[in-house]
């Protein structure tokens, strides 16, 4: 009987130890989840470019800036998704269902010990913007970042179903299908400030 007990013991402790799937799943999960592809431009390469999408209030004003209302996808980061054949990478997340717009891009280019940054605020007022509903993923396509002079830039560049099922198969991130999202254009007001006192960075 010993035997038995401890094959059972094994088969008990081995559940416990399965981890479990927090996998994001389409029309289930109360939140909702997006994908976009950030490319930078080929005369460009140096800078770590930062774009920041903002969530919308019910008057189509940005909302206050906190992680619940914000999409940051950013380049070179180790948990983004980079797949074979496909410029630049996938930044994906779980956020907040609703409308969010494109409040501005950032790029920071560090040179030895002296860091440079390019600020891209949309004053606008028109500006991309994309809807997502509760347990809706959308992909917004691959987007080209570059700099402008002086300016940090952002351009959808093609917004393709195979990049996306290329981009979720590497990922195992959703549970469900991916929503190819067309953003639109959107008149939002704008009055740029500094991020913080400690950052030369610019937002709406």
């Amino acid at each position: 009987m010993r035997p038995i007990f401890a094959m059972l013991a094994m088969l008990v402790l081995a559940q416990c130890a399965t981890p479990e799937d927090t996998r994001f799943r389409v029309g289930e999960a109360p939140r909702a989840f997006v994908v976009i592809g950030i490319a930078e431009a080929q005369s460009n390469t140096s800078p770590r470019y930062t774009m920041l999408w903002r969530r919308l209030d019910a008057q189509g004003r940005f909302t206050t800036f906190n992680d619940d209302t914000i999409f940051q996808p950013r380049t070179h980061m180790g948990n983004s998704v980079r797949v074979r054949g496909i410029p630049g990478e996938f930044a994906m997340a779980e956020v907040e269902p609703g409308v969010y717009a494109l409040d501005s891009t950032f790029a920071l280019i560090e040179d030895r010990r002296v860091n440079y940054s390019a600020n891209g605020v949309i004053v606008g007022p028109e500006r991309p913007s994309f809807e997502v509903r509760p347990g809706e993923a959308v992909y917004l396509g691959i987007w080209q970042l570059d700099l402008e002079a002086v300016t940090a830039v952002a351009r959808p560049w093609r917004l393709d179903q195979a990049d996306a099922a290329a981009a979720m198969r590497d990922a195992n991130a959703v549970v469900g299908s991916v929503t190819l999202r067309q953003v639109q254009t959107r008149a939002v007001p704008c009055t740029p400030r500094q991020l913080n006192p400690r950052s030369q960075r610019q937002i709406c």
